[in-house]
């Protein structure tokens, strides 16, 4: 090789290898610049503990917390040498729940001359309806304010078709269970809207639950049907695990909850005392006597 290519060769390389450090060095100086740069923040008013539905908000509930100004909202309350928010808040009754450190917003509270606490629970178009409770129907206390449940009723059918035709099964008593509503939020235990902090179970007589006008009025007739009782639904949603959109009815009879009384039914089919094994009836009408078999 000439000396010349040498020369221009090592040039090169020389110019190469200046160019990456001056390129390095200009991005390691950009890097360290910009992680100097101070980040503008702001302070957003925040709950100052975990606060339970239905508190009354005091000065020690509440503080500020120093946010990015770019997650700045119209929802968030911010605290400037104008005004202080903490002064709007104190006083009002916490809506919901607030964990510790969760903004606080004007839609989370009222203020106590605007109504009762389950009122400002309720959604809009929504009502509050009581059931009756005891530590069976009422899931042994497990069910807390806040939680979906299913309200299912059991009824005599014996006693709820006085003509006799549900109930028409000889000396078997018919019973029937179903499940009037599903998915409804319980708003409180008695009279208290929030899970006990120490996580003890609540005993109450009655449970309120939000429902539309329309589930109102089916809970009013189911409760002179039969008992009710809640059946609590898992925390996450939609609905996981088995289902029951094979089931044929959309009730479960006693007969398929109980062999034995399936068994004798089925027994009942093939006796004398009718062609579907029911009661046999005497009907008199006007001195003529027939039988009639259910």
């Amino acid at each position: 090789m000439r000396p010349i290519a040498v020369i221009l060769v090592v040039v090169a390389a020389l110019a190469a290898g200046l160019a990456a450090f001056l390129a390095k060095r200009w991005v390691d100086t950009a890097s360290t610049a910009k992680q100097g740069e101070p980040v503008a923040t702001i302070d957003v008013l925040v709950a100052a503990h975990e606060i339970a539905p239905g508190t009354v908000l005091k000065d020690g509930d509440l503080r500020y917390d120093r946010w990015p100004q770019a997650v700045l909202s119209p929802r968030l309350a911010v605290k400037t040498p104008a005004s202080d928010p903490k002064t709007n808040f104190i006083g009002t009754v916490a809506r919901f729940a607030f964990a510790d450190g969760e903004p606080m917003t004007q839609d989370g509270v009222f203020k106590q001359d605007s109504g009762g606490v389950v009122s400002a629970m309720l959604a809009p178009g929504m009502r509050a309806v009581s059931i009756a409770v005891n530590p069976v129907s009422g899931v042994s206390g497990l069910v807390a304010p806040g939680d979906h449940v299913d309200v299912l009723l059991a009824e005599d059918v014996n006693k709820a078709d006085n003509a006799g035709s549900a109930g028409s099964a000889g000396p078997i008593v018919r019973y029937a269970a179903e499940t009037v509503l599903e998915d409804v939020r319980v708003l409180a235990i008695d009279q208290q809207v929030a899970r006990s902090r120490d996580g003890a179970a609540i005993q109450g007589k009655t449970a309120t639950v939000e429902v539309t006008p329309k589930q109102a009025e089916i809970l009013a007739t189911a409760n002179m049907l039969g008992q009710l009782s809640l059946v609590l639904r898992s925390a996450a949603h939609p609905e996981g695990g088995a289902s029951d959109v094979a089931a044929k009815e959309p009730f479960t009879a006693d007969t398929e909850a109980s062999r034995a009384l399936k068994s004798i039914r089925g027994k009942g089919l093939n006796s004398s005392s009718g062609a579907r094994g029911g009661a046999s009836v005497q009907i008199n009408r006007a001195g003529a006597i027939s039988s009639k078999s259910f």
